[in-house]
């Protein structure tokens, strides 16, 4: 048995990958020999079905990013961020990881249910809230 392919004597059938299937068409090549000789002697021939691709939570667009930080308060500036990290990103191997990283170490609970404050803006709980009026607070001036 190998990877490429695999033989299941009881049911008379050769189970091979796309890869191998993709090979075997191209005349005078081993598996092209292979698989004719295979065929002469009656098997069966089944390509393999690839597995399933699993949901990752945290798997999350660049546009699903920009929607997700458009709704919550703050959002021009948190856009803004976003543009930013993703220009960045650009000089990177993998640009999509290395937004999705930052994005996720910002916003770990986006996929939950939202607050909303009392404009009905989303507000993130690991994020301080700019104050609207940072007159009032400063001190000894």
């Amino acid at each position: 048995m190998t990877k490429a392919y695999e033989i299941n004597w009881t049911t008379n059938t050769i189970i091979m990958t796309k890869k191998f299937a993709a090979e075997a068409c191209a005349y005078g090549t081993q598996a092209y020999n292979m698989l004719m000789d295979i065929r002469a002697k009656g098997f069966n021939i089944v390509i393999k079905e690839a597995a399933p691709r699993k949901a990752c939570p945290t798997r999350v667009t660049f546009k699903q990013m920009e929607t997700i930080l458009s709704c919550m308060d703050f959002a021009d500036e948190r856009l803004e961020q976003l543009h930013a990290v993703m220009d960045a990103g650009k000089g990177q191997k993998n640009q999509y990881e290395y937004v999705r990283k930052w994005f996720l170490r910002n916003y770990p609970n986006f996929h939950d249910i939202p607050l909303l404050d009392s404009n009905n803006h989303v507000v993130s709980p690991r994020i301080a809230l700019i104050p609207e009026n940072t007159e009032s607070m400063a001190v000894g001036m």
